[in-house]
């Protein structure tokens, strides 16, 4: 038994020239982006797929508040009629047709001057005949989308933070850039404020294109009348086209005191009454606040034996220190302990004042040796142990003639053996010393 297709059969009984045929598949081509009102053509593209294609209607919708425009002559074959209905278009041929020809479309549409940024979607479709009895409708295929591209803010840091000290050198400037980080023919034009009376800008407007087209701005801040505090600020770009505007920099200024650093943090000083002055000692002063902060110090004291070889100077930093001599002055002191104060000031300085206490010890001087009149061999009466020239006072030049007495250039009166051994020698040259240091 022969068996013979369904399909077959049917196309066997079609009327001639209706046979099955491939369907016309329309094209839309767009452009990769868009802008803000821009002009820009869309173009859709189909081919004639069999003899008598006629009654042809192609329908288009541009996404909505989107203008569009059309003509008959932008239309190959030319139309024979178009209509424009907000964001539609409707393109009509008559026909009839023959298999092969190919259709071109090109209608215009106009992005809004307010579009946002993002992807807006077409559709359409053709509609068309094959005879007076095969009617199709094709959507149209190809892109369906345009890209709105429109600029964007971008700067760099993301934020400023600036220190400065009170009397100190201003802080230096700082530099911002700003551009389009979105670039694809978009232009951001930008507007920079900021809110702050102590921060400025050398440049309030700028143009750029992508990234390669990045602006510099230069940021200062103007701390004159200001205090020790930390203070913070905002600087605003802006394009109202811009798809991220506004932008904001956060600023923060940070400003520091001086702070005032005494090594050592006492003095002591030791001497015996009618004897040598005690050695001269040495206090550092320095600023120990923050960076780009100057200590301006004044120093004073309140003994009158107290004397020091500067009473006032400057310092920025721990490396930037200053060495002051500190002296006293015993004549005519007697003996006994004495304290005073040094006063290290400095208005500004967050520690302000500092004081170093100052001791100053003054010993007796060694007491007479009563002889006695029956005591054997000591010194006479009324000769002090060590005063060699018996003026009463223990001193250099009764080291002096100790050295010359050893040395066989002198005779002793009886003071230069402090041991009381019966002789002079090193031993009571050893003891002189130290009653003059204070320590005998």
């Amino acid at each position: 038994m022969l068996i013979i297709p369904l399909a077959l059969i049917l196309i066997i009984a079609l009327p001639l020239g209706t046979a099955l045929t491939q369907e016309a598949s329309p094209h839309r081509a767009l452009p990769d982006v868009a802008h803000r009102g821009e002009t820009f053509n869309v173009t859709v593209t189909f081919t004639s797929t069999s003899d008598n294609f006629e009654a042809l209607s192609l329908t288009e919708h541009a996404p909505d508040g989107w203008n569009v425009s059309v003509a008959a002559s932008w239309c190959y074959p030319k139309a024979n009629e178009v209509k424009v209905g907000n964001n539609t278009v409707e393109i009509a041929w008559h026909g009839p047709y023959q298999e092969g020809v190919n259709f071109t479309v090109v209608y215009k549409v106009t992005v809004p001057g307010d579009a946002l940024w993002g992807n807006y979607t077409f559709d359409g479709h053709l509609g068309y005949w094959i005879g007076e009895s095969n009617f199709t409708e094709k959507s149209v295929t190809g892109d369906f989308e345009a890209e709105v591209v429109v600029p964007r803010i971008a700067a760099t840091p993301s934020n400023l933070t600036f220190g400065a000290g009170l009397r100190g050198l201003p802080p230096g400037n700082q530099t911002l850039f700003i551009w389009n980080s979105e670039g694809k023919g978009t232009t951001l034009s930008w507007t920079l404020s900021d809110d702050a009376d102590w921060l400025g800008e050398n440049a309030t407007t700028g143009k750029s294109t992508g990234e390669e087209d990045k602006t510099p701005v230069g940021v200062s801040v103007n701390i004159t009348g200001m205090s020790a505090g930390d203070y913070y600020a905002n600087i605003t770009i802006a394009d109202p086209l811009a798809s991220n505007s506004p932008q904001l920099v956060p600023v923060t200024l940070h400003i520091s005191l001086p702070e005032i650093y005494v090594a050592p943090s006492n003095l002591a000083f030791g001497a015996v009454q009618g004897g040598l002055t005690p050695g001269n000692q040495t206090l550092v002063i320095w600023n120990s606040g923050g960076s780009g902060t100057m200590l301006s110090w004044t120093l004073s004291d309140d003994a009158d034996w107290l004397d020091e070889n500067a009473t006032y100077g400057n310092s920025t930093t721990e490396d930037d220190k200053m060495p002051v001599g500190v002296s006293v002055n015993i004549t005519g002191i007697s003996a006994g302990d004495y304290s005073a104060n040094i006063t290290v000031v400095d208005p500004l300085a967050s520690n302000s004042p500092q004081l170093v206490p100052v001791t100053l010890h003054i010993s007796s001087p060694p007491s007479p040796e009563g002889g006695g009149g029956g005591g054997g061999g000591g010194s006479s009466p009324g000769t002090v142990r060590g005063d060699v020239n018996e003026d009463g006072v223990v001193d250099e030049r009764d080291l002096t003639l100790e050295r010359g007495i050893i040395l066989g250039l002198g005779a002793d009166s009886g003071s230069g053996d402090c041991n009381r051994d019966g002789k002079v020698d090193a031993r009571d040259l050893t003891m002189i010393k130290r009653v003059i240091l204070g320590i005998g």
